[in-house]
């Protein structure tokens, strides 16, 4: 299982990717997500998803919102609950590319 986050590749938004990165980050060592990918697209907002058995799904998209960490963080882990799709790893790597 792993999040994957799409930025936009047109809109700098130095401070919102890090609000977000940092509420993937606490909720993927809760649920025990092993891996964290972060891509660049041609998205219009950054948006979290999370890859579990070749399946992709969004957790949480940035349009429109100015949501603080917690309130990010407390979305992708209900998403996540509510996917029943939960195995604890206890190995966390963050992927830039």
């Amino acid at each position: 299982m792993e999040f994957l986050v799409l930025t936009s590749q047109h809109l700098k938004q130095l401070e919102r990717e890090r609000i977000i990165m940092q509420a993937v980050i606490d909720a993927a060592e809760v649920i025990g997500v092993d891996r964290i990918t972060k891509r660049k697209g041609n998205v219009y907002c950054t948006g979290v998803y999370i890859i579990n058995e070749g399946t992709k799904s969004l957790l949480y998209n940035d349009w429109e919102k100015n949501w603080d960490q917690k309130k990010i963080y407390n979305t992708i882990l209900a998403s996540v609950r509510s996917t029943d799709s939960l195995h604890k790893n206890s190995e966390l790597v963050l992927v830039l590319a």
